[in-house]
């Protein structure tokens, strides 16, 4: 990315809904740096060699998994450090689920590296509210987990 205010919201919906597998694999590769790390509340892959491969290996689950899922960036501000945060509503349906997909909210943190004058995803974290997890995978309990809460 040259401009990861303009770029970076472009960046986060296509990795998320991308539906050919061979676009996804250029996306990771062309946005991520081979040591980067992603934290999601499902799964964790901290920095190191080739990371970036289980990055995709994540992403190409998703898309599996759900492959009609839908992403709007909402909102995003870059602080310090080329550092950008976003807020992302997402509609994840699982294949296999009878259930309408429900919106899922989400705040990215992102952490950004530049090489060659060119920016690159060095770290992503997800958060989520427990709810917006229910959503994503059996939108029927989510209010279940409101009354627990």
């Amino acid at each position: 990315m040259q401009n990861p205010q303009r770029d970076l919201p472009v960046v986060l919906t296509a990795l998320a809904t991308s539906r050919n597998p061979a676009d996804l694999r250029t996306a990771v590769k062309k946005f991520y740096t081979h040591d980067a790390s992603l934290h999601h509340p499902l799964r964790i892959v901290e920095h190191g060699p080739n990371s970036r491969q289980k990055i995709l290996g994540m992403y190409e689950w998703h898309r599996i998994i759900s492959p009609d899922t839908t992403t709007s960036v909402n909102a995003y501000m870059i602080g310090k450090h080329h550092v950008l945060v976003a807020e992302v509503t997402q509609y994840f349906h699982v294949r296999i689920s009878p259930f309408k997909a429900a919106p899922s909210r989400y705040i990215i943190r992102v952490a950004l590296q530049e090489r060659d004058k060119e920016f690159y995803i060095y770290s992503q974290e997800e958060f989520l509210h427990p709810m917006d997890l229910m959503n994503s995978v059996l939108p029927p309990l989510a209010p279940l987990v409101r009354l627990a809460l």
